[in-house]
């Protein structure tokens, strides 16, 4: 089975999202938008991955859990500050179903099967962050300001989930 790369996959999603909303570039709105559904599918990854573990890796998973949660909160205070101006169809059906399962497709929800050990579920986990991280990059390019800061706050805390996975995996071979 070959491998969609997130550049490929970002690529295919934009001509997608290109059909949809008849744009290329992408505003702070939006990217708010695809980080609260990615956060939520997070939310359900790390909850469902601590039910399996015990000790201190399920405090771990649970901690990543409740930053995601924290993320949520962050990121829809910042989308509800925004003036609202033309981006009613952010509130369209099909475009919030598109963020939805942009966000499976792209992060936690990519692999179909069940882990089968713990080690298996936190590669899953670095992977989708990894992936995350540089789909966040690759948007760099394809946004203003504000919109860069946000994404560069966005890469900086996806690194940190990044960090703490690696270090979990780390303490699981010791």
């Amino acid at each position: 089975m070959s491998r969609v790369t997130p550049y490929l996959f970002f690529n295919l999603i934009n001509q997608r999202r290109s059909d949809i909303m008849g744009q290329n570039t992408y505003n702070s709105k939006e990217i708010l938008k695809l980080a609260i559904s990615m956060e939520e599918e997070g939310v359900q990854f790390y909850e469902a991955l601590a039910q399996k573990t015990k000790g201190e890796v399920k405090e771990g998973l649970l901690s990543l859990a409740e930053d995601e949660k924290r993320h949520k909160k962050i990121f829809t205070k910042w989308y509800e500050d925004f003036d609202k101006e033309e981006d009613d169809y952010l509130f369209e059906e099909s475009v919030d179903l598109f963020f939805r399962n942009y966000a499976k497709a792209k992060g936690f929800e990519k692999r179909a099967s069940v882990p089968d050990s713990l080690e298996e579920a936190i590669d899953t986990g670095m992977e989708t962050e990894k992936i995350t991280i540089e789909y966040y990059k690759s948007l760099l390019d394809h946004v203003k300001s504000p919109a860069d800061e946000i994404l560069k706050k966005l890469i900086a805390e996806e690194e940190g989930h990044y960090n703490k996975l690696k270090s979990y995996k780390s303490n699981l071979k010791k």
